[in-house]
């Protein structure tokens, strides 16, 4: 992570755009924590217009607007349909369900998006509550009385729990995934609660990217900022590993 802060402070985009502006905004009179967020905003938008500039500079075709992506989608018959579900099976374990969804219903219609990205959202459920299974974390719950009873509650009230957080869709879907694989619920309950609570999120989510998505920005400018979040998402876990790995003193 240092050399990497290193090669943005000395490469020529930092010091020809980034410094005029911090010198221009007299960058000395803000304390070191407003000067560190200034920064990451102006990195950002650079970042963002980066990615956006070359979605225009490549110039394909399905990304002019969302009648084109839809036909070049169409028109690869099974396999835009397979890509669709394939991404929205692995991607929400990084990313919000929601974008994917909304990219579903643009990109393939409401009534296509919704049985996608319903598929799609089945399979990543199930993939990321057998994968909390694996490592075994709802053995590291603990093992005092209370958090006992707490389980034991959770356990037999998993269906109408994950239910009711599914549908309500307050928290990320992969934190309801992964803390119900975590606290013991059995597989069916899970996987009744999440076939009944998703639809109607994913109905409501797709008929807003239908309705809204294609007439606020082009899919380019939607693609750049799904890209930029996924380039977000890559930079904080490398930051986080690399904090993980000075406190072990690697």
């Amino acid at each position: 992570m240092a050399s990497l802060k290193h090669t943005i402070v000395s490469s020529e985009v930092y010091r020809s755009l980034v410094l005029p502006v911090l010198r221009h905004l007299r960058f000395g009179m803000y304390s070191p924590w407003i000067r560190h967020h200034i920064c990451l905003i102006i990195l950002s938008m650079l970042a963002f217009l980066s990615i956006l500039w070359l979605f225009r500079v490549i110039d394909p075709y399905p990304l002019r607007d969302w009648v084109s992506l839809r036909e070049t989608l169409i028109s690869l018959g099974l396999v835009g349909p397979v890509i669709f579900v394939l991404l929205t099976a692995v991607l929400p374990l990084f990313s919000p369900m929601s974008i994917l969804v909304v990219t579903g219903a643009a990109s393939f219609g409401p009534a296509m998006g919704i049985i996608l990205s319903y598929i799609g959202a089945q399979l990543n459920a199930n993939i990321t509550f057998l994968l909390v299974r694996t490592l075994a974390v709802e053995e590291r719950w603990g093992k005092g009385e209370s958090l006992s009873k707490i389980k034991a509650s959770i356990k037999r009230n998993g269906f109408p729990i994950v239910l009711l957080m599914h549908t309500l869709s307050l928290f990320p879907f992969v934190a309801v995934n992964s803390a119900a694989a975590a606290s013991g619920i059995r597989w069916e309950d899970f996987a009744k609660g999440t076939l009944a609570g998703t639809i109607l999120p994913i109905v409501i989510y797709s008929l807003i990217g239908e309705a809204l998505i294609p007439r606020i920005m082009p899919p380019e400018v939607y693609f750049a900022f799904v890209a930029f979040i996924m380039l977000v998402i890559i930079v904080a876990a490398f930051k986080k590993r690399d904090a993980y790995l000075r406190r072990k003193g690697v």
